[in-house]
């Protein structure tokens, strides 16, 4: 049985338990330091959320008047439109193109009251992503005054050489804000600990407007240990390169539409009822995910597993019902 969450997060955790009575640091500073380290940045570059969904708020609630225009695709993650909607944003929805972000489109739907622009990459749930090439290309039209937020939850299982540095464009001093989470690859999800990375003067004053202890201790301690198990992380990644090598001949075997992924799940194009299916397999012990809430009403989510579920969920669409 594989480990899901870094077992050296798991003895931090336990060790930082006998602590709960002091309140946690307000700034994450050792996690915001390591990370740093990592990313060759300055801690200046980082702030820290209840998961990457809190720097989202903190975000729009620093820079997004009511009015501002919001730049969001079709068929994504729906944290971008609900943040937008509370601080009073007004939506621009750009359609994906052969199941990708469009970044042409994008561009093309700036307007004198674009303010912000989510982006994710690889895109959640169709698992593809838009290269360093098209992204160059993208930021070249983007003016000063524009933010550009990359949320890469699930960067860490890339396997192309063309994903894009982003990083690069914080260390140019663009107004890029690049989203990271430990939810996903470092298997904290239920810690909500995530964190963003920006030139400074975007970084500053979302520090005055998040709340103080928005990331409680545990997240902090766990973070910091899963961030260097280096054994953990090496496995994980390798078991989702070996499931999709597993999956997509069986999938081709059933002759399924799906898109290869650069991510930890595979977007499955069923041409019938995505919730029929969910409950069905539902019934045999598997759970997936029905994509109707994205715009996807025949198409499902399937996270990457073990050996044992991979095969398992191959065997239940081999005998629908």
């Amino acid at each position: 049985m594989i480990s899901i969450t870094s077992p050296n997060a798991l003895e931090a955790i336990a060790k930082e338990a006998k602590n709960l009575q002091i309140y946690p640091d307000q700034k994450s500073t050792l996690l915001r330091e390591a990370l740093a380290k990592k990313f060759g940045l300055a801690d200046g570059n980082i702030i820290c959320g209840n998961g990457s969904d809190d720097i989202m708020q903190i975000l729009a609630s620093t820079y997004l008047n009511p009015g501002d225009e919001v730049i969001i695709s079709k068929n994504t993650f729906s944290l971008y439109e609900l943040v937008a909607r509370i601080f009073g944003g007004r939506l621009v929805m750009v359609g994906l193109k052969d199941h990708a972000l469009d970044l042409e489109a994008i561009a093309r739907a700036l307007t004198a009251k674009t303010k912000i622009i989510f982006l994710t990459n690889p895109n959640n749930p169709t698992g593809t992503i838009f290269t360093a090439g098209q992204f160059d290309s993208f930021m070249k039209k983007i003016p000063e005054n524009v933010l550009v937020v990359v949320d890469e939850a699930y960067a860490e299982y890339v396997e192309s050489k063309e994903f894009p540095d982003t990083i690069k464009f914080v260390k140019e001093g663009k107004n890029v804000v690049v989203l990271r989470t430990f939810s996903k690859f470092y298997g904290l999800a239920g810690l909500r600990i995530g964190y963003g990375l920006a030139k400074k003067e975007l970084i500053a004053p979302m520090f005055r407007t998040k709340m103080p202890f928005n990331v409680n201790r545990l997240a902090q301690v766990g973070a910091l240990a899963a961030l260097g198990d280096k054994e953990f992380l090496d496995k994980t990644y390798k078991t989702n390169v070996e499931g999709k090598n597993f999956l997509y001949p069986e999938l081709d075997r059933l002759g399924l539409d799906y898109k290869k992924t650069e991510s930890n799940f595979i977007f499955i194009n069923l041409k019938k009822s995505a919730d029929e299916c969910f409950l069905a397999m539902m019934k045999k012990g598997i759970i997936i995910r029905p994509l109707t809430s994205f715009g996807f009403p025949e198409a499902i989510r399937v996270s990457i597993g073990t050996k044992e579920q991979n095969e398992k969920f191959i065997a239940a669409l081999n005998k629908p019902g």
